[in-house]
């Protein structure tokens, strides 16, 4: 065993291939040919005496070795990059990039304030901010294309720290002369006889709302189905049609209004989260500081506005 020949551009490989289980993959992301990036790691596991992967099918499989170098050289590595972009910088402001992920509605609400006041905060600092399927968000956090994210706490993952950020109850969402008329105790068996907009099926909201009908034995009426809570919006602010989802989406827009549906499944918390083997940056730290923020100032504006919410 030679380890001090190991140097931060073979760790560095290392890290990358594990997170992508392919040589192909991280190939790409390093900029280099899969033969060079191959050779680096079959150096890397000749100084260890031990292989660090095994292939499984297609993909790259960490040994019990090259999992525990994991678990203890990634935070290191982020520690000592963070170091050097700090000591470069004569003020106290963030620098370096920050990859954030988020879904579509906390991508808007929450996700892009955050990250607007950072920017303003902290001239040196640069954001990548992707809007994209919780599937794939989850994905970049686990193959380390992502540094941090906001996403549904229902998508809870082992390897992942999770903090809350703001719970919300599902409501219908109308124009405000429509959703005076609805029943106070409102229940999706109480809103069969409507017509009404919802995303579509592949969203974690949309099956939830379906398991909670099937529950109450309510065949309700979906003429529209849409792929974003934006256009979702849209469809309610034509007075013709009751959206059912996400308050938090409408807390500033005051040309609609919402009520709260009753039922146990009809509920989600947003949650930042990162991986539990990342280094935590200050750029991490400062956003989770300011999707806190600014999630208490949503259920702020939630709760003043007229009626229930």
């Amino acid at each position: 065993m030679n380890v001090k020949q190991i140097d931060l551009r073979l760790l560095r490989s290392f890290l990358t291939v594990s997170r992508a289980e392919s040589f192909v993959k991280a190939s790409e992301s390093l900029n280099i040919t899969q033969s060079a990036l191959s050779q680096q790691m079959k150096e890397l596991a000749s100084y260890l005496d031990l292989p660090l992967f095994e292939k499984k099918g297609r993909r790259l499989v960490l040994t019990n070795l090259g999992n525990g170098l994991l678990q203890k050289v990634e935070p290191l590595l982020g520690q000592i990059e963070e170091a050097l972009l700090q000591s470069v910088n004569d003020n106290q402001n963030i620098v370096g990039t920050l990859r954030v992920g988020a879904t579509n509605t906390y991508s808007k609400i929450i996700a892009l304030p955050t990250c607007m006041a950072m920017l303003k905060a902290n001239p040196s600092l640069n954001i990548e901010l992707q809007e994209l399927p919780a599937e794939k968000v989850l994905r970049g956090l686990m193959e380390g294309a992502i540094d941090i994210a906001i996403l549904p706490e229902d998508y809870q993952f082992a390897d992942l720290h999770w903090v809350r950020l703001i719970t919300e109850q599902f409501s219908a969402i109308g124009a405000p002369h429509v959703i005076e008329k609805l029943p106070r105790n409102l229940t999706l068996k109480t809103l069969v006889a409507y017509d009404l907009a919802a995303l579509n099926r592949q969203f974690l909201m949309r099956q939830k709302i379906d398991a909670q009908a099937r529950m109450e034995g309510a065949l309700l009426n979906f003429r529209m189905e849409t792929s974003t809570m934006g256009d979702l919006l849209e469809i309610a602010k034509t007075g013709e049609f009751l959206a059912l989802g996400s308050p938090i989406a409408i807390a500033k827009d005051r040309k609609l209004s919402s009520r709260k549906i009753k039922g146990d499944l009809l509920t989600r918390t947003a949650a930042v989260c990162w991986r539990k083997t990342k280094f935590v940056t200050y750029a991490m730290v400062a956003f989770q500081e300011n999707a806190v923020a600014i999630s208490s100032s949503i259920q702020s504006d939630m709760k003043k506005r007229k009626g229930p919410a």
